[in-house]
C-alpha cells in the first residue's frame, strides 16, 4: 500500500517529506497556492492526532492527487511545442513509467542520441505521481513531450478498488473460506484459485487505459489515422538508428512483408546482437508475446483491438501481451510481424514485477554504459543504406497456451471495458457489493 504522508494541506503542496517516494508533485503555479479553509497540523501535533483526523487528512491528500491527475489529463500540456508539427509528426513514443527514477534518468539521456527524435512526440504515461520524476520530464528540451497519468492507480485508491479494499479476499484464501468470510470478490477467484493482486492487475489496466486515452482523448492527435505508436518502458535502451530503421521497415514493407500488421524493433533471439551480419536484415513471424519488445501499434491494429475489447478485458490473464496473443490467434487470424534481426531495443532493467530474484538498479546502470558502448562499436552497421533483406521467415504458428490467470475479478473486467467505452466518470458501476 502506498504511504500517504500526513501533514497539512499547505505543507503537502510544498514538500515531499518522504524523500524516497517524493510522493506529491506540484506545478510552479500550484506551489504558491494557499488554502485557508483546510485543517492545519503542526509538526508536533501530527504525531498526536487522532485516528479520525489522520483519516480526514489522508483523504484530503488523496483528493488532491486525484484532482491533480484529472487536471493534467485535461490540460495535456505539451513541452517544447515549437518542435511539434500536427500535420507531419508520425511516430508517437508512448512510454509507460512507474517509480524507477534511476532508469528514467538514463532513458531520457539515451533519447538524445536517437536520430530524428525531435520529429516525434513522446507521451510519458505514469501510474505514480512523483515530483522528482516530473522534474526530469519538465527539463526535457530536445523533443515535444506530454505527460498523462493513469487515473485509477493504487496510489490514488489506496484503500478501495481498484486499489486494495480492506474487504477484498486475500490472494491465496480457498474459495469456500472466502465465501464464508463474505469478502467482496469471493465468487471470483481465477482459474488457479487465486484472487486479484493490485500491483499485478494495475499493469494491464494502465497499458489498456493509455492506448485508449491516446487514441480517444489526446487533442493534438485527433482527426488523423496515420500515427504509429512505439510502445516503450522506462528501462528500454534504443539504438541511435531505431527510428530511422523503423521508417525503413515501413518504406520497404510492400516488398518485404506486405501482410505484416506489426513492426517490432526489439529482438530476443540469441543472434539479436550480431550487427555485422544482421544490421540490414529483418525477420518475419506470426506475432507472439516474444515480439513485444519495442512493438508498434497502428490505427488499423487499434481498430481491431477495440472491436474485441470485451474479449481482451475478460480473458483470465493479467498480462496485456498474452491477452493480445489470444486475440491475434483467435480473432486476427495469426497476423505477421516484421522485426529487426539485429535488435534496436534492449531491455536493461532487472527490477520489476516479473523479476523475483534480487535486483540492483545500480548494476543495471552499468549495463546502460555497456549498451551505449555496444552501439558505438557497431556504429558502422547502423543506418543501413542497402535495401532490407529477410534473414529468417518462420512459418510455424505457435500454439496458444493456457491463460496465466490473475484476471477473474468482475470489477477488473468492467473497469477495463469502461476505458474502451469512455465511461470512466466514476467507479460505482464496477463495484461489487458483498453478497
Amino acid at each position: 500500500m502506498v504511504k500517504l504522508t500526513t501533514i497539512s494541506y499547505n505543507d503537502l503542496q510544498e514538500h515531499a517529506l518522504d524523500d524516497k517516494l517524493s510522493s506529491l508533485p506540484f506545478d510552479i503555479k500550484d506551489k504558491n497556492k494557499k488554502s485557508s479553509h483546510l485543517p492545519l497540523i503542526s509538526i508536533e501535533d501530527k504525531f498526536e492526532a487522532s485516528d479520525s483526523l489522520l483519516f480526514n487528512i489522508n483523504q484530503t491528500s488523496i483528493e488532491y492527487y486525484r484532482q491533480y491527475v484529472k487536471r493534467k489529463n485535461q490540460e495535456q500540456f505539451m513541452y517544447n511545442k515549437y518542435l511539434f508539427s500536427s500535420s507531419t509528426t508520425r511516430y508517437i513514443l508512448l512510454v509507460q513509467v512507474h517509480t524507477r527514477i534511476v532508469y528514467l534518468k538514463k532513458f531520457i539521456e539515451m533519447l538524445q542520441e536517437i536520430e530524428t527524435i525531435n520529429q516525434t512526440l513522446i507521451i510519458f504515461s505514469h501510474d505514480f505521481i512523483d515530483s522528482n520524476i516530473n522534474a526530469l520530464i519538465m527539463n526535457i528540451t530536445f523533443v515535444p513531450v506530454i505527460q498523462i497519468f493513469y487515473p485509477f492507480s493504487q496510489q490514488l485508491y489506496p484503500n478501495e478498488f481498484p486499489g486494495l479494499d480492506p474487504n477484498d479476499c486475500p490472494r491465496d484464501i480457498p474459495k469456500q473460506k472466502a465465501l464464508l468470510k463474505r469478502c467482496k470478490n469471493a465468487p471470483y477467484p481465477d482459474r488457479y484459485g487465486h484472487y486479484r493482486e493490485v500491483s499485478i492487475v494495475q499493469i494491464k489496466h494502465h497499458w489498456w487505459w493509455k492506448l485508449n486515452f491516446v487514441y480517444n482523448s489526446i487533442e493534438v492527435l485527433q482527426n488523423r489515422t496515420d500515427h504509429l505508436l512505439l510502445l516503450l518502458e522506462e528501462d528500454f535502451y534504443l539504438s541511435p538508428d531505431a527510428l530511422v530503421f523503423l521508417k525503413k521497415m515501413e518504406t520497404e514493407k510492400e516488398h518485404v512483408c506486405p501482410e505484416c500488421l506489426f513492426y517490432t524493433l526489439g529482438n530476443l533471439e540469441k543472434t539479436g546482437k550480431q550487427f555485422s551480419k544482421l544490421g540490414s536484415k529483418v525477420s518475419i513471424a506470426y506475432w507472439h508475446a516474444r515480439y513485444n519488445l519495442g512493438m508498434t501499434i497502428s490505427h488499423q491494429l487499434w481498430t481491431l483491438l477495440v472491436k474485441y475489447a470485451e474479449e481482451f478485458c475478460t480473458i483470465d490473464d493479467y498480462n496485456w501481451d498474452w491477452s493480445l496473443v489470444y486475440l491475434a490467434q483467435q480473432r486476427f487470424h495469426f497476423p505477421r510481424v516484421m522485426w529487426s534481426s539485429a535488435t534496436r531495443v534492449i531491455h536493461l532493467g532487472s527490477c520489476g514485477t516479473h523479476h523475483k530474484k534480487t535486483c540492483s538498479s545500480e548494476s543495471d546502470i552499468g549495463r546502460w554504459t555497456e549498451t551505449k558502448l555496444f552501439f558505438k562499436t557497431n556504429r558502422k552497421h547502423l543506418f543501413p543504406t542497402n535495401s532490407l533483406s529477410v534473414h529468417l521467415k518462420y512459418e510455424g504458428k505457435p500454439i496458444f497456451k493456457q491463460p496465466n490467470g490473475g484476471w477473474s475479478d468482475l470489477r477488473d473486467r468492467q473497469l477495463c471495458l469502461s476505458f474502451a467505452f469512455k465511461d470512466i466518470k466514476n467507479l460505482s458501476s464496477v463495484d461489487i457489493k458483498t453478497s
